[in-house]
């Protein structure tokens, strides 16, 4: 009986062992991954994180499956994500991390303050570690916002000088295709990156060149790509005037880029004005507290 007990245990452990090595192990690259890598311009059908197939690659589906159990869904933000070149399952492991630290943090300080001596609610320690892990776990997404619209910002004025290219090229008698692929050679920048890439897949795969605008649009949220699209889709169909429209819609987002700049200069300039208060209000308390102390110790009842 004994013999038949630790066969089964053997069995068991040689079953665990085996399914947490092929849990780590390299594996190939699934095929719907390498297929939508394909669709993605600028990025390599078997990247260096699927050949080496790290642990973060790997852990990835599960980790995701966590977080969406969780009630979130990463491909929310499937236009953030995509401008940011990083992956869901990345975003979803980036949103438990930062759970687990903001659960663990609490926890750890409150024990050290413990083992010195202090005594601390039970209910208060568990109250803030619920909060700070809710905290870490929506930080991610409030970063990759950040960090999408700075991406977003970015392209607009690659967009607002690269068609100052193509009216430049335009106005030399270049076609409008030759000078939008002709322009999109000028910059180095991740948005002539992005804007290049797209137009040599338009080239290789046959589509027009304001198909893949309208295409980089729904991908990327960037509504001036949709408005360019149909404008080029015009010139190309119909023969219709486009340096004029090109020109102003150029202008068009230089002045909501000089808006957007006035405005982020009067909110620094408004913030500004919290730390002076602040300091002001210091100010007068270190000017008042001596006559204060002075006015309420005359004053106060005579031993």
């Amino acid at each position: 009986m004994t013999l038949v007990v630790m066969a089964v245990l053997g069995a068991g452990a040689a079953t665990g062992l085996l399914l947490c090595w092929r849990a780590v192990a390299p594996r190939p690259p699934d095929l719907d991954e390498v297929l939508g890598r394909l669709a993605r311009p600028g990025v390599p059908v078997i990247s260096s994180s699927s050949a080496r197939a790290s642990l973060t690659a790997r852990a990835g589906p599960m980790v995701r499956r966590i977080v969406e159990a969780l009630g979130a869904d990463p491909n929310r933000y499937r236009q953030e994500l995509e401008l940011v070149g990083r992956t869901p399952e990345r975003h979803a492991f980036d949103k438990l991390l930062g759970a687990s630290a903001g659960l663990l943090i609490p926890n750890l300080a409150a024990a050290g303050m413990v083992s010195a001596g202090l005594a601390l609610p039970l209910g208060g320690v568990a109250a803030l570690s619920l909060a700070t892990a809710g905290g870490g776990f929506v930080l991610p997404d409030l970063v990759l916002r950040d960090e999408a619209d700075k991406r977003r910002r970015a392209f607009r004025h690659t967009l607002s000088s690269y068609l100052d290219l193509v009216n430049v090229l335009l106005a030399g008698g270049a076609g409008i295709e030759t000078a939008l692929h002709a322009a999109a050679e000028a910059g180095d920048g991740w948005g002539y990156r992005t804007i290049r890439a797209e137009l040599r897949r338009a080239r290789l795969t046959g589509q027009s060149p304001w198909d893949t605008f309208a295409q980089l649009d729904d991908r990327l949220g960037i509504h001036e790509l949709a408005v360019l699209a149909a404008s080029v889709s015009l010139a190309g169909s119909h023969g219709a005037r486009i340096r004029a429209s090109l020109a102003a819609k150029a202008d068009t987002l230089r002045g909501h880029q000089i808006a957007e700049t006035e405005a982020a200069a009067e909110a620094a300039t408004e913030r500004m004005t919290v730390p002076v208060a602040v300091l002001l209000f210091g100010f007068l308390v270190f000017i008042a507290y001596p006559a204060v102390i002075q006015i309420t110790t005359v004053s106060g009842p005579q031993p």
